[in-house]
């Protein structure tokens, strides 16, 4: 990732008079060794702006000179805001878009500890310490906002699942085995790989990262399956892989292993879940 790309974000971010506060975090800013930084490691930025429609308008390739501008999308991020990224040849930079106003009237929540009465509230605080977990660098907007963001830091636990909520992942995800295999019965193949990775790797992951968090163990900031090759056991692997060609055998052999990970999963998460019987399965 190119360091002149970098500075030319910031600069634009320090001198656009829109932008209120700015904070660098990610694997660039973090202080964990598990979420350190390569060489194809984007620049992730939480950006306060007055004008969030301004970035659809920019002219990158004038406003970071030097730097070759390939493309942008924005699309939607956690906590209900949007995520621009820009992809220029020597690299990537992803800014988190927030409006003032709604930073403004969270961090008025937080002051008058509303959160305690406000899912809506709480919720956006917690997608904003899950950002910042693993180290953040503030490069505007300190003075106004550098203790907001601290205590947003020290004060969250972060994106988390209730007990209520893992059963209810686990329901959804065996309804889902029991439909891939009906779209396996039909020859709808797919149908059937789509659903596989969708639902019940993904419930899965989902799983994986509330056991590391509940066991303290270290994750990456964001992005359930980073970094899992360093981090996992063979076994632990396993419930997160999907390793099938496109034909029935293969897409049933990976669904049952997505099943059996689940069930593991959740015999540590609440040792009290048991997995109701499925329906039987006529395809072996």
């Amino acid at each position: 990732m190119s360091r002149p790309l970098y500075e030319g974000v910031v600069h634009w971010l320090q001198a656009e008079p829109t932008v209120h506060a700015a904070a660098l975090f990610g694997s660039k800013a973090a202080q964990s060794p598990v979420t350190q930084a390569d060489d194809w490691s984007d620049y992730d930025f939480h950006v306060i702006l007055s004008n969030p429609g301004l970035v659809r308008q920019l002219d990158w390739s004038s406003l970071i000179p030097g730097q070759k501008f390939l493309l942008q999308t924005l699309r939607p991020a956690s906590g209900g805001v949007q995520k621009l990224t820009v992809v220029f040849a020597s690299g990537q930079i992803d800014l988190v878009l927030v409006p003032l106003m709604d930073f403004r009237l969270a961090k008025w929540g937080h002051t008058l500890r509303l959160q305690r009465h406000s899912l809506r509230l709480r919720t956006a605080l917690n997608e904003l310490k899950t950002c910042l977990q693993n180290g953040y660098r503030m490069v505007k907007g300190e003075h106004s906002w550098g203790g907001f963001y601290a205590a947003v830091q020290a004060d969250y636990a972060g994106v988390r699942l209730s007990d209520s909520e893992l059963a209810n992942l686990a329901a959804s995800a065996l309804v889902d085995s029991i439909w891939i295999r009906q779209k396996l019965r039909r020859t709808e193949i797919r149908a059937a790989q789509h659903l596989l990775h969708r639902s019940l790797v993904e419930t899965n992951f989902r799983l994986l990262r509330e056991l590391r968090l509940r066991q303290g163990q270290p994750l990456p900031s964001f992005g359930l399956g980073r970094h899992v090759e360093q981090l996992l056991t063979a076994d632990e692997l396993s419930w997160v892989t999907v390793d099938a060609g496109c034909n029935r055998a293969d897409l049933l052999a990976s669904t049952q292993m997505a099943v059996d990970g689940l069930v593991a999963l959740m015999g540590q998460l609440l040792p009290d879940w048991r997995k109701p019987e499925l329906p039987a399965d006529d395809l072996n």
